[in-house]
């Protein structure tokens, strides 16, 4: 896995150099929840950037676990833990890949390729989040689940299902294009809260609960696509120098130039 992790951030930094000559003097390297570019770096730190910040996340998995008072229970999902951290470091590699190819594009939409690599990562987390055994780096670190390992082993588990299931949806977002906002901030309440309120009723044996969660949960589901489906919000999107309808526009096609 080592090997894999050092030929990823080597690539970084070899596509940076080769297509160096051909980009411009401002990156993007931010965009808003509807896939607007609203913020630039300078070329130079705009290329190294990623790489840069692979490089320190990765020396951190290395060195943090070291300093974990549980340091022992690394072992018990050594591999799967080695894992984990190469799905970081190719999901940055594809960011890196991203952010160039933008660049170059500036007419390509972000928010597809976005979620393609975010849905994979959150399956991938979640194919072995119930791996991990109770620590103080990695994982759900809520005071029930560090408290009780029983607790630690059933929410993560839990957490499992949650990471892949906001996956799914991830990468159904990426070719259905419903309403990116709500899939973005839905899929991070899923996969981060939604174990903590688990541990927390396991915590007070009332795990029953949760029937009540997934119907508010189901309930505004229900509310969002009836308000997507009656709404006049949608919008003409300029991709590869053509409108394309995004949901349902209530305007016209516009007749200016797509640029």
């Amino acid at each position: 896995m080592k090997i894999v992790n050092a030929v990823l951030i080597v690539f970084m930094f070899l596509i940076g150099i080769f297509l160096y000559p051909q980009l411009p003097d401002q990156i993007p390297m931010h965009w808003n929840v509807m896939g607007q570019i609203d913020g630039y770096m300078s070329k130079p730190i705009g290329v190294w950037f990623m790489p840069v910040l692979t490089i320190l996340m990765y020396i951190s998995f290395q060195i943090f676990p070291n300093f974990d008072p549980k340091k022992n229970k690394y072992k018990l999902f050594k591999h799967e833990w080695e894992i984990m951290q190469m799905a970081m470091v190719g999901f940055f590699t594809y960011m890196q890949c991203i952010i160039l190819y933008l660049t170059l594009h500036p007419t390509v939409s972000i928010m597809p390729l976005m979620f393609i690599g975010l849905g994979t990562l959150f399956i991938l987390m979640g194919n072995y989040m119930s791996k991990i055994r109770q620590n103080y780096f990695i994982g759900v670190k809520v005071p029930w689940t560090l408290s009780s390992e029983d607790n630690w082993n059933k929410t993560h588990r839990f957490a499992s299902w949650c990471f892949v299931i906001a996956g799914i949806f991830t990468l159904a977002e990426a070719f259905f294009v419903w309403q990116a906002p709500v899939i973005i901030f839905g899929s991070i309440m899923l996969a981060a809260f939604l174990p903590m309120i688990y541990s927390f009723l396991l915590y007070k044996k009332r795990v029953h609960a949760m029937k009540f969660v997934y119907l508010g949960i189901l309930g505004i589901i229900v509310i969002l696509a009836l308000v997507r489906g009656m709404s006049g919000e949608d919008e003409w999107m300029c991709r590869d120098g053509q409108w394309v309808q995004h949901g349902k526009p209530s305007s016209p096609m516009p007749i200016e130039a797509c640029k």
